[in-house]
């Protein structure tokens, strides 16, 4: 089998900065922000893809990078855009640092009773020109060849794309339909053949821009994916961001905090964090069809409430190498019962003082 070292695989490392998305491995042909399409027969196994997103001044960018296996010498990554994309290399360490800086930290409870612990966790679209399928522009970027399409008619879009020797199953095929209607543009990113004898290893992200008036990550075609979908979104913005859209109930706040651009080496990344806040969400998607209905939309959050993912660290407190719960309990049981005997012998005493006569007489004078 071809591993993603070859043809295939430049393409599947593209990165949107500020999405985060994991996907299982297995043959499919969509991910959680396009779909791959490729000569007939051929499959996709997704085996990672995390993606990154930021809103400023009315430019959305997307870093994506994935990880794939496929059998197949040629096939590209479809990315729908509400409009026309610009596409440029990405940092290499992008979600190596956005993983560690939304990476759980530790929580020390303290164990005086020798239970132990588990150490789990606590926690404006493009009006299309006469022609159905118009090519905006192609650029190489080093391995890659990019082009961005605007398509007034989905079956155009599929012509062009089997003229160009790639075929979109039918499920993948009825998902761009919506996008079509509404407008979109498309980067279509692939390897270029001349490169694919030189390609080893998960290439470099790529990074998408386009104008937005809000912050939007595409989702439907996912809902052609065979297999289940794992999504995590990184979002910098000036507060804490809430899902909005309509799959937004089953999603799962990861991270939320403030961050800084001296918490990133990334020079992106570092311009990211000027906004001043991190917003990162997790989310399955166990049956792609039925469950992806819609893009993921955000909207400002009522607070700025912080959360940090933590897990547990448990230390054992001891007195004299036992337990020191109930060492302590056992020392305070033998200082009381120690206090009261006191008491109590001083009280005889007292009492039996006062029988003696000459003691009893002298305490009345």
């Amino acid at each position: 089998m071809a591993r993603f070292r070859g043809r295939a695989a430049a393409l599947l490392a593209l990165a949107a900065l500020v999405a985060g998305v994991l996907v299982g491995a297995a043959p499919a042909h969509a991910c959680a922000c396009g779909g791959y399409v490729g000569p007939p027969g051929a499959s996709v196994a997704v085996q990672s893809e995390s993606a990154a997103l930021a809103l400023v001044d009315g430019r959305e960018t997307i870093v994506l990078s994935m990880g794939a296996v496929t059998e197949a010498d040629d096939v590209a990554l479809l990315i729908p855009t509400p409009a026309p994309a610009e596409v440029a290399r990405g940092g290499a360490g992008v979600f190596v640092e956005l993983a560690g800086v939304t990476a759980p930290t530790p929580r020390v409870e303290y164990d005086w009773w020798g239970t132990g612990g588990d150490g789990t966790s606590a926690g404006a679209a493009p009006q299309a020109t006469g022609a159905p399928v118009t090519v905006l522009t192609q650029v190489q970027l080093g391995e890659l060849e990019v082009t961005t399409l605007a398509a007034s008619d989905a079956d155009a879009l599929a012509g062009w794309l089997a003229a160009h020797g790639y075929v979109m199953r039918d499920g993948l095929a009825a998902a761009v339909r919506p996008y079509v209607a509404e407008g979109w543009s498309y980067a279509a990113v692939r390897l270029r053949p001349e490169a694919a004898a030189t390609v080893s290893g998960e290439m470099q992200p790529l990074v998408l821009t386009f104008d937005a008036d809000e912050l939007v990550y595409p989702m439907r075609l996912s809902a052609a994916a065979s297999t289940a979908q794992h999504v995590r979104t990184y979002v910098f913005g000036a507060h804490r961001v809430d899902r909005t859209d309509a799959q937004a109930h089953t999603a799962v706040l990861h991270f939320a905090a403030p961050v800084a651009p001296s918490d990133f080496a990334d020079p992106q990344l570092a311009r990211f964090a000027e906004a001043g806040f991190l917003t990162a969400h997790d989310q399955t998607f166990r049956d792609p069809v039925a469950q992806i209905t819609a893009d993921f939309a955000f909207a400002n959050a009522d607070q700025d409430a912080v959360f940090r993912p933590e897990y547990r660290v448990t230390q054992a407190v001891t007195l004299l190498g036992l337990p020191a719960g109930p060492v302590l309990v056992a020392l305070g049981v033998l200082a009381a019962a120690g206090a009261a005997m006191a008491v109590a012998a001083r009280r005889r005493n007292q009492a039996e003082a006062g029988d003696i006569p000459g003691v009893r007489d002298a305490g009345r004078q």
